[in-house]
């Protein structure tokens, strides 16, 4: 896992450089969220359904409506250099407030923050998670037993139903070999990164690679496909796709970070038509994202994990974008939100996204996740 914190990653170091030294949390923002021409803002209130998180990720209804989250889990412990490797990842329900961890033992790795189980999803009974990397980049330096376990799951589409963990697929593997394949596209920068994940209607999934900079599908036998390339934006080298959802459309549409150098304005959401293999902008015109959906209403909201661009020009305060289908946008959590990511529909027009998702300096369980109505 040689690149999980590059440009072309949600936890960059290019975030890394310019959150340091930056010492206001959730509570004490130093910057203020942003409303842009054309957008509206919303007195909805934020409130902190749990905390304690171990750098959330990802939220998924789980079994009985439970509140499920992916954490990348603590700094490991088997290092050399700045280079971490362990199995601090994990899936926690936090339902009443406290997180409960049911699933552990999911692989982490940290250059400075930590990543790890990222996309999260919860389809026909099963739990499925995502992990970060790919199997190509695992270190050989690392202890053998570990060392397997990486390679096994670096990377993987994960079957964590139960607690225990098996493999479903390995996009990661897949995209790497697809970057190594297409030079042209990838500038000769070879990464799988699997990162966002959600059920394909029709049978399996589809998911974002944020290395790769791709849309894949995964079939019900674990055949992984490779079905567009998000391209770069023209400020940046990547457009490092972050977030998709399924429309009623059948469309998919999935959001992008950005890579570095990226402005305020610089992200957009692509949708994919799957009979014909289109991808084209969709909505344009927002900063950083970090997660996207279709709420129980119908609109669409972007999280943006800051109103200033990629890396964040000061502290990272985000923002959730509400989407109407005439186009309305709504500002939500201004002023309330730092560094967000991840989207969830809640059940009753909420919307749920994790909160504090990255912070150098910050203890390792700072994490939360709010509630946005």
């Amino acid at each position: 896992m040689r690149r999980l914190e590059t440009s072309r990653m949600l936890l960059a170091v290019a975030a890394a450089t310019a959150l340091a030294g930056v010492g206001a949390g959730p509570s004490g923002l130093v910057a203020t969220a942003a409303t842009y021409p054309g957008e509206l803002s919303s007195s909805s209130p934020v409130a902190v359904v749990a905390s304690g998180l171990e750098s959330p990720r990802s939220l998924a209804w789980g079994p009985d409506s439970h509140l499920l989250v992916a954490e990348a889990g603590t700094r490991p412990s088997v290092c050399s250099g700045t280079e971490c490797y362990g199995l601090t990842g994990t899936i926690s329900d936090i339902s009443s407030g406290t997180p409960v961890r049911i699933v552990t033992g999911l692989v982490s790795s940290s250059t400075g923050n930590v990543v790890g189980p990222s996309g999260l999803t919860y389809v026909d009974g099963q739990l499925y998670t995502l992990e970060a990397g790919s199997p190509q980049d695992v270190p050989l330096w690392l202890p053998k037993d570990l060392r397997k376990t990486l390679k096994d799951q670096a990377g993987a589409l994960l079957d964590v139903t139960g607690g225990s963990i098996s493999v479903v697929a390995n996009p990661g593997k897949v995209d790497y070999q697809w970057t190594e394949e297409h030079l042209e596209l990838s500038a000769g920068d070879f990464e799988g990164n699997p990162y966002a994940l959600t059920p394909n209607p029709g049978g399996g999934f589809y998911l974002a690679d944020a290395g790769a900079n791709t849309l894949d599908s995964v079939d019900e036998r674990g055949k992984v496909r490779v079905l567009a390339f998000i391209p770069p934006t023209p400020a940046g080298p990547d457009a490092v796709p972050t977030c998709l959802d399924v429309g009623t459309d059948g469309a998919v549409y999935v959001g992008e970070l950005t890579g570095a150098r990226s402005s305020g304005t610089a992200a957009s959401v692509y949708r994919y038509e799957p009979s014909s293999g289109s991808l084209t902008v969709w909505q344009s015109g927002f900063s950083a994202i970090t997660g996207c959906g279709f709420g129980a209403n119908g609109d669409f909201y972007v999280t943006e994990f800051s109103t200033t661009g990629f890396p964040p020009a000061g502290p990272p305060a985000g923002v959730v974008i509400q989407i109407s289908p005439d186009g309305t946008r709504t500002v939500l959590g201004a002023g309330q939100l730092f560094a967000p990511g991840g989207f969830l529909a809640g059940l009753d027009g909420s919307v749920y996204v994790a909160n504090n998702i990255v912070f150098p300096g910050a203890g390792p369980r700072t994490g939360e996740v709010v509630k946005i109505g």
